[in-house]
């Protein structure tokens, strides 16, 4: 039976749920992404016809539904990925205020035609998640509960 299993990943994340929980687990990629190397938790959450991801939570394992996640956390390589896609982006500093009142402080990435490279353009085009980069972390953040985004601390106007 192994020759049928099918390759996958591991990376370990922190998530945040809209009933309030934190999760701390391990969600399951692909060995092969678009670009020949294995998939990112970005592009894998950002996947269209999947609502549901497989998560583990210590000997716990479930499908957990995307439209609950409010966001995944990265660290370490897996986060190194994310940030090292947008190397050559516009970084914009920026804040996003989220339903419940929570807040999430980061660098927005932005890869875009020169004629649509502002803030509100990236947003209106992004995935199901948007990529916040922090000092070591990596905050994917569901489009849906953002409320607010402004410019970040000391960074220019938005």
């Amino acid at each position: 039976m192994e020759r049928y299993r099918i390759p996958r990943r591991e990376v370990p994340v922190r998530i945040l749920l809209d009933d309030g929980r934190t999760l701390d687990g391990t969600l399951f990629t692909s060995e092969t992404g678009p670009g020949g190397g294995p998939e990112d938790v970005l592009h894998h959450l950002n996947e269209t016809d999947e609502e549901f991801v497989p998560l583990l939570c210590g000997r716990d394992s479930f499908l957990l539904n995307k439209a609950g996640i409010i966001w995944v956390q990265l660290a370490g390589a897996p986060a190194r990925e994310i940030a090292d896609e947008s190397v050559a982006a516009h970084h914009v500093p920026a804040r996003f205020s989220l339903a419940g009142g929570m807040s999430v402080v980061g660098t927005l990435a932005i890869v875009m035609p020169p004629e649509r490279s502002r803030v509100v353009d990236h947003l209106n085009a992004a995935g199901r998640f948007l990529p916040l980069l922090g000092e070591g972390v990596v905050t994917l953040v569901q489009r849906r509960f953002v409320v607010t985004v402004r410019s970040g601390e000391g960074a220019e106007r938005i």
